[in-house]
């Protein structure tokens, strides 16, 4: 498993094997997946036994089999993962007269006759309000070679993502990177000497990513092209802006902020340092970090204002450069990314997207944080000195003109 994004000509399938885009709408069938057994739908004479998202419990190289009375079992489907150019192919329902939804054809099965493989395909009809999945349909097509499996569920509607925002980054990601970076070496080497601008920048960096994801959270079916997108980015950045205007003097609120914001930041990281040696359920650690990494870095900032301060920035503008660099080199495990692995209990992929890479992230996140600290605490200093040194000037032209 190279890359955590495989192209497709203008769709992308994002590695939780179930979650596809096309067009900036998202599905997932991942819901579906029944980890404890497989799903039986009897018609006709046959069987059919499948499941989604992964292999089927009983025979593990294929995702839809089908058997007799007698027991003989036939692999309509093959692995889910397939090999090469034999893999799930995924597309977006609701042109002309069809009924919206997605459709999914399923990697080749075994020789069914004339040198024909079986082929199967999953279809799905949007229907929001319908949760619970009971009435399968199963029907066989030419040469009695080709089975398609069709239900409505909500599962065929698209849902709103912050994978939107990952999308957009993807297909733009030098010019996502260059900003990055330079914003993230402004924060981490200056951040603090120009600290009314760099309050106002955050708010309006920080107000762009979640009213985005917020809107897209509430308002599922709002974002429907890129241009809509950018569009709520660049409003959403102009109300970071004027928030960050009206609060750039609230400096002990900003710390307490930035303190929550490098304990928020550092839980990706530190989950997949901690998971490796404690033996708890991986979605409660997951939560357990981030509530003790916010609550902590927010009273620590509170308690050592300037300290935190200094290195909030430092450790915020290392992650930008870091995370800018990642959009071009690849092999980064995004935090959405993450914690929907999490939520659909995905532990076996989360351990092989666990690489190496994820350690060289890590250490040049360090390092930038750590050097953007010395930096600034030095310009720190020099300011305070500077001050002292204005303040005791002031004091000895009091003094002379007192004198005279």
């Amino acid at each position: 498993m190279g890359s955590l994004i495989s192209l497709e000509e203008d769709a992308k399938v994002i590695n939780i094997k179930c979650l596809f885009s096309q067009n900036y709408n998202f599905y997932s069938l991942q819901s579906l997946q029944d980890k404890d057994k497989d799903y039986e739908q009897k018609s006709g004479n046959y069987t059919y036994i499948f499941n989604f998202c992964q292999n089927t419990k009983t025979k593990s190289d294929s995702t839809f089999l089908r058997k007799d009375s007698e027991g003989n079992i036939v692999k309509l489907a093959g692995n889910i993962n397939g090999e090469g150019d034999d893999k799930n192919q995924w597309l977006e329902l609701g042109d002309g007269d069809k009924k919206e939804g997605i459709s999914v054809a399923l990697t080749r099965g075994e020789q069914c006759k004339d040198g024909v493989q079986y082929a199967a395909n999953i279809i799905v009809h949007c229907d929001n309000e319908r949760d619970e999945i009971n009435d399968f349909t199963i029907k066989q097509g030419d040469y009695d070679c080709v089975y398609t499996l069709e239900f409505t569920s909500r599962y065929g509607c698209p849902l709103g993502s912050t994978y939107l925002l990952m999308k957009l980054m993807e297909d733009y990601n030098y010019a996502f990177m260059v900003v990055m970076i330079l914003v993230g070496i402004y924060l981490c080497f200056f951040g603090r000497k120009y600290l009314s601008y760099t309050i106002v920048g955050v708010c309006g960096i920080v107000g762009c990513y979640v009213l985005t994801a917020l809107l897209i959270s509430i308002f599922p079916n709002f974002i429907t092209t890129e241009l809509y997108l950018f569009i709520c980015l660049l409003v959403c950045f102009i109300l970071g802006l004027v928030i960050g205007y009206f609060t750039k003097d609230s400096e002990q609120f900003f710390v307490v902020l930035a303190g929550a914001a490098l304990g928020y930041s550092l839980v990706t990281f530190l989950y997949q340092i901690i998971q490796t040696y404690v033996s708890w359920d991986p979605q409660i650690l997951y939560y357990v970090c981030i509530g003790v990494c916010v609550v902590t870095g927010g009273v620590i900032g509170y308690c050592f204002s300037e300290p935190i301060l200094i290195l909030g920035l430092s450790v915020f503008g290392g992650y930008l450069v870091m995370r800018g660099v990642s959009l071009v080199a690849g092999n980064y495990l995004d935090e959405t990314m993450t914690i929907d692995l999490i939520k659909n209990q995905e532990w076996d992929q989360l351990e092989e997207l666990r690489t190496p890479w994820i350690y060289a992230y890590l250490g040049s996140w360090l390092a930038l944080a750590f050097a953007g600290t010395i930096v600034q605490c030095r310009y720190h200093r020099q300011e305070k000195v500077q001050k002292q040194d204005a303040l005791l000037n002031n004091k000895h032209h009091a003094k002379n003109v007192k004198h005279k």
